[in-house]
């Protein structure tokens, strides 16, 4: 059975940030994702996990440094967002997703087995006519 990957409105619940900040993290590269049929974003449930720990561990162990960082709905974001966004401001833009050779054919047969087959069905029908 396929592992259920989670959408961003799931990750942003669950990190109790918005969900813009978890595309902000995605784009650089604080957040590991995966591209779905090239447009949507998901996430590991267990990579999420990690990252989660690593955020409510870095703030228990030092409450009194860390400030709750709100976004403009109020809602806690990331505790280096400042910094984060300093650093993008002087790095080029640039997007990094690690996919390999495999998980791009697969991925291309997943998103177009209905075109595959129906060709498959036209070319035998093709046959089927002029034969």
């Amino acid at each position: 059975m396929a592992e259920k990957l989670l959408t961003i409105a799931e990750v942003a619940a669950y990190l109790k940030i918005s969900e813009e900040e978890v595309k902000r993290l995605v784009d650089m590269g604080e957040i590991p994702a995966y591209r779905i049929g090239g447009s949507f974003l998901r996430f590991r449930k267990e990579q999420i996990d990690a990252i989660r720990s690593e955020i409510f561990d870095f703030e228990e162990k030092s409450p009194d440094k860390v400030k709750p960082h709100l976004d403009r709905k109020g809602r806690p974001t990331h505790p280096y967002t400042d910094l984060e966004r300093d650093i993008k401001r002087k790095e080029p833009h640039t997007r990094q997703y690690d996919y390999s050779t495999a998980e791009k054919i697969r991925d291309f047969f997943y998103f177009n087995d209905f075109y595959i087959l129906s060709l498959f069905i036209i070319g035998v029908l093709l046959y089927l006519i002029f034969r």
